[in-house]
């Protein structure tokens, strides 16, 4: 049985690099991805200050996505 991606926990935003938080990079580990290596953690929003919301979209690649999802 597959787990859904949003099962897997994230990391606290604000420990993330912006590449991590961008999908540039796996938000677990750091590696970077190449497209069609990863797996969408979905699209979040974060409330920077009061007033202010940012969206992140997270991948993580495969490894840490199947170690998550095995916790």
């Amino acid at each position: 049985m597959t787990v859904p991606a949003a099962a897997v926990p994230l990391p606290a935003y604000e420990t993330l690099t912006s590449l991590q938080r961008y999908g540039l990079d796996c938000a677990f580990c750091g590696t970077g991805l190449r497209p069609g290596a990863a797996v969408s953690l979905g699209w979040h929003r974060h409330q920077a200050a009061p007033g202010t919301r940012v969206v992140w979209a997270p991948r993580a690649c495969r490894d840490c996505h199947t170690a998550g999802s095995s916790r």
